[in-house]
């Protein structure tokens, strides 16, 4: 098997990002966007030595989960990888990657529930981040990256973005080309406008936009001032407009340094019957609807008592926490970003929760303090980052013996990894995939851990 040669595949397997798997001479080839079941006319664009890639020249054998995009620039941009395939095959396919995950890591779990998914999986997020840069005939362009590049894809609606997201930031660019603004460019390092990101909430149509500059000198433009009247004349739901700098030469989108140019500082949103404040900087569930149905998922789950009280680690704007705190005596949240924890005293406050109490340091740090005070946890639940728990905080969480652990997780690979280490001393009761990114191989999870009865 060389590059460039060509053969029939049968594709017989999916993996973690939906590409289709087939054999040839026991050399495994990753053929994306193929199916299981299909046939595949298969050319070879790169060889390792111990897998393959390849291209799809031709679908001679077309699976039924097969569907036609219904975006016209899905092959080129990056930001969905399965709109060619039936919504309920994509739930199947989430739950089969969870269940490959954890028997990899060799581990028992009671129950894995079937994906929940959306009864509409379209127009969902209600984040927008788009790049603005200059193309090699140095034309301003915004849109979306490419896969695997940085060229922009221009495209008339994104079908996974909240619609009136779309208008504001469209609407935002052609603005600030009106007034001689310019896109970035990543070969040059230069320009003026980085990114136009857009928040709406759900449930109170409010709208933010965040303009991200380049240079100090359009930091300071007296433009913005103008442009922020246009702007809010043409959508009265905007409620806050930021400015953001960010010279540095990364792929971070936010930089420090920032200012509100009209408006309030947050804007505000709903789940459940719980309202939080989000800023700029904040994280918020991109998908409203299904966060609702995660946090019910691990509420149901966990099977909170009265008398409980919940640690909430990697807390972040208190949204977990606050979400649990009826059916818990006590929350204590912890979290490692200031501004963060300063969100989460305000959601407290918007929300009359009194028996929650957020604090700001590492969770490492933070724990051994609750140990000193003798504070000891019934539950703990946990939503870290995509890198999943560090071996301290797990220790430190076994340690406490809390009589069951709820993990949120955005990443199913670091997900099992924990899991394997907290099996020892806890029985994995369930995991319930929760379809937050409908159109792309992305899986949410929660998982309720119980201690094993003779801990």
């Amino acid at each position: 098997m060389n590059k460039n040669d060509r053969y029939d595949l049968e594709i017989i397997d999916s993996g973690m990002n939906f590409e289709g798997i087939a054999k040839y001479d026991n050399q495994v080839v990753f053929i994306p966007e193929a199916l299981k079941g299909e046939i595949i006319d298969t050319k070879i664009i790169k060889k390792n030595k111990s897998y393959s890639i390849g291209k799809i020249e031709n679908i001679k054998k077309k699976s039924i989960s097969r569907c036609e995009p219904f975006c016209e620039v899905f092959k080129r941009c990056g930001g969905c990888s399965s709109q060619h395939i039936d919504y309920n095959e994509q739930l199947k396919l989430k739950k089969e990657i969870v269940e490959n995950s954890v028997k990899k890591q060799n581990i028992c779990v009671e129950k894995i529930n079937n994906t929940i998914g959306m009864g509409i999986p379209m127009y969902y997020r209600n984040k927008g981040q788009y790049p603005v840069r200059r193309d090699k005939n140095n034309i301003t362009k915004i849109g979306f990256y490419s896969k695997r590049s940085h060229d922009i894809v221009e495209n008339k609606i994104c079908y996974i973005q909240d619609n009136v997201i779309d208008s504001v930031a469209k609407a935002t660019f052609d603005i600030l080309l009106e007034y001689g603004f310019i896109g970035y460019s990543d070969i040059e390092k230069n320009g003026d406008i980085r990114h136009i990101i857009i928040r709406r909430s759900k449930n109170t149509d409010e709208i933010m936009v965040i303009i991200v500059v380049n240079n100090k000198e359009t930091f300071n433009s007296k433009k913005f001032v103008n442009i922020a009247k246009r702007l809010k004349s043409k959508f009265d739901d905007i409620k806050s407009i930021y400015l953001n700098l960010n010279s540095s030469n990364t792929n971070e989108i936010l930089g420090k340094e920032e200012k509100v140019i009209f408006g309030e500082k947050y804007i505000f949103d709903f789940i459940g019957n719980y309202k939080y404040a989000i800023s700029s900087k904040s994280f918020f569930q991109v998908n409203t609807m299904q966060a609702e149905v995660l946090y019910e998922t691990l509420k149901h789950e966990l099977d909170l008592d009265k008398d409980d009280i919940l640690f909430d680690l990697y807390s972040g704007v208190g949204s977990i926490g606050i979400f649990l705190s009826d059916s818990v005596s006590k929350v204590y949240g912890i979290e490692i970003e200031k501004q963060a924890v300063e969100m989460a005293n305000i959601n407290l406050k918007q929300n009359s929760v009194l028996n929650a109490e957020y604090i700001a340091g590492s969770v490492e740090d933070k724990i051994v303090e609750f140990k000193k005070r003798k504070i000891v946890p019934d539950v703990i639940v946990v939503d870290p980052p995509r890198r999943g728990l560090d071996d301290v905080s797990i220790n430190y969480i076994i340690d406490f013996k809390p009589k069951k652990i709820g993990y949120v997780s955005c990443d199913f690979k670091t997900l099992a990894r924990d899991l394997k280490m907290l099996s020892e001393k806890y029985d994995i009761l369930s995991i319930t995939p929760v379809d937050m990114f409908p159109q792309t191989s992305s899986i949410e999870c929660v998982a309720v851990l119980q201690l094993k009865r003779y801990m």
